[in-house]
């Protein structure tokens, strides 16, 4: 069974092991005996290890705003001191209205979502995720092409003169650079996924 009150141990990692990942906090957490080291290994106890560490951190983040200002994100958790700003920074206040946040300290969802639910949210998170990540690689194709979907009209028929275009100035044959002509056939590729 999970310990809920976990912020006390959470704010004496932070202060050594800032910045972390959420995994190291787990993993910590888990050698104290706070989760079960068996917390991982399925979706409801990724699910619940996982909130209980965020509900943490941004309890922290209300409760101590005058010591620290708490960066919150799976990747990158940084506490940093109010003392500790370099000349230039600044601290970004805890906003009043953040969604994020507000979901993190209903304990009632933490209670109420079972094996279901968490599985429908991971899968939510990898289909939005592919999105982004497609999203990313479109970008990149497109600069590569030296193409602008605001201004430029994207269609196969464009991709495909453009690479023509490119192809010729950097092929090797012509005095051209082979890496980037290794670029713009991974551009195609990449957009042939949109359109074609």
């Amino acid at each position: 069974m999970f310990n809920f009150d976990i912020s006390q141990e959470l704010e004496q990692y932070l202060q050594k092991n800032s910045p972390c990942k959420e995994y190291e906090i787990i993993m910590y957490l888990c050698s104290q005996g706070r989760f079960p080291r068996s917390c991982l290994q399925e979706p409801l106890g990724l699910f619940r290890s996982h909130f209980l560490v965020f509900n943490a951190l941004y309890r922290l983040q209300i409760h101590h705003a005058e010591k620290y200002e708490i960066d919150i994100s799976p990747l990158h958790i940084e506490l940093k001191p109010r003392g500790s700003l370099k000349n230039g920074e600044s601290f970004n206040a805890v906003k009043s209205h953040d969604p994020l946040r507000l979901f993190y300290l209903d304990i009632d969802r933490l209670n109420q979502t079972d094996e279901v639910e968490v599985c429908r949210l991971l899968d939510e998170f990898w289909i939005k995720y592919k999105h982004y990540q497609q999203n990313d690689d479109a970008s990149w194709a497109f600069e590569v092409l030296e193409l602008d979907p605001k201004k430029d009209e994207i269609d196969r028929k464009t991709i495909k003169q453009q690479y023509r275009r490119l192809a010729m100035k950097h092929h090797p044959d012509r005095g051209g650079d082979g890496v980037m002509l290794r670029k713009i056939n991974e551009a195609v590729e990449c957009l042939n996924f949109y359109y074609y």
